[in-house]
């Protein structure tokens, strides 16, 4: 192995305005190679964002294999709010057409969007004092009609928001225990939570946000929207948590569901089935928009590679990433995962440029 184009590569990201990176690569519960670049030194705490979606769709995995739930489950059985969804079609709200599933809201194909700023969502909270739980809020969702039918779409948005209420709803817990209780605590991993405490707050990174004109700027670093909401999962984007410990899960993913301590979370027949590839037809066209997956479809929760033509790494490899630009990469094949996190928000170069070089940067490496 031989990962010196790779750290030149992270050497350079601080001069393309990236102020503090960590990059951290295992092989079968072994690692390989960890780099810091600019003002991280490592053991830096980050607001995952999206990221939180690996963990929260191998938690509802996990409540499948025990029978807690089923992918065609009914939305409406554990959020009764979504029995009579309604859909925008031009200036018209129709009924919807079809009945949405736990599946559809775990591909993207739930016909949500990311508002959190609803009339119902402000009642509610206005009602419990900012008090209210992911089950509650989650329900609002329903009241604001639908971008198309479910199933019938792909749009990046609150479903796995709206997934993770159907997990607390059906195991009578709050999805932060579940992913404690379920995948976390078995793993031994401490520092990824829903609801930090002031030890793990002292050692956040520094947040900095993109402006238009490309000027990266400190920003206030803490959560906005629902995500900061004392009693609020957000399944979609809620954790914190650093490097250390989410190569831990991104391990276990990697091989076959089992961990570096021996501890197994998920079957590879579940992992097989989290990656397949759920977008067709329209949804798929819908997926494609998103430029900074070339190459990918996307399955439960996930990217998944269907064209390996597009990466260095082979059919099958899965991952996503975040809103400040944490990315995470399984290749079951190979039994590799990788780990890279910063933490600038609107870098979209981080998504169809720096991702994708890391990646295959990464593959380069491991035939070095």
């Amino acid at each position: 192995m031989n990962f010196a184009k790779l750290t030149g590569y992270l050497d350079r990201l601080p001069d393309e305005g990236v102020p503090g990176l960590e990059m951290i690569v295992w092989i079968d519960h072994r690692e390989v190679y960890r780099h810091t670049a600019g003002e991280a030194r490592g053991g830096e705490t980050y607001w995952l964002y999206s990221a939180t979606k690996v963990l929260t769709m191998t938690v509802l995995m996990r409540l499948i294999e025990q029978g807690v739930l089923r992918l065609t489950d009914r939305v409406a059985d554990y959020l009764p709010d979504y029995a009579d969804l309604t859909v925008q079609e031009g200036e018209a709200i129709r009924p919807a057409r079809t009945v949405m599933t736990l599946e559809h809201l775990m591909a993207m194909q739930g016909g949500l969007d990311y508002d959190q700023d609803t009339p119902e969502i402000r009642r509610v909270l206005k009602e419990t004092g900012g008090l209210a739980d992911t089950v509650r809020i989650a329900r609002c969702f329903a009241h604001k009609p639908l971008h198309f039918d479910p199933g019938l779409g792909f749009r990046y948005s609150l479903c796995h928001d709206a997934a993770g209420a159907c997990a607390a709803a059906a195991a009578g817990k709050p999805l932060c225990r579940l992913a404690r209780e379920l995948v976390l605590d078995p793993l031994g991993i401490r520092d990824l939570t829903f609801h930090p405490t002031q030890a793990q707050l002292s050692r956040l990174a520094p947040q900095y946000i993109q402006e238009e004109n490309g000027t990266v700027r400190p920003t206030e670093n803490v959560r906005a929207g629902l995500a900061g909401l004392p009693n609020y999962d957000s399944g979609g984007g809620g954790l914190m948590g650093d490097a250390d410990s989410y190569i831990l899960l991104a391990d276990a993913l990697a091989n076959g569901g089992v961990g570096r301590n021996g501890a197994r979370i998920l079957t590879r027949a579940s992992i097989d089935d989290m990656r397949r590839n759920r977008q067709a037809g329209p949804s798929m066209a819908d997926f494609k928009k998103v430029r900074h997956k070339r190459g990918y479809g996307y399955g439960l929760g996930v990217r998944t590679l269907i064209d390996p033509a597009s990466s260095k790494s082979p059919l099958g490899e899965f991952g996503w990433d975040g809103a400040a630009g944490a990315w995470v990469m399984m290749d079951p094949a190979n039994r590799i995962a990788a780990f890279y996190t910063q933490h600038v928000l609107n870098m979209n170069r981080a998504y169809y440029e720096f991702h994708p070089a890391i990646r295959d940067l990464i593959y380069e490496g491991l035939q070095g």
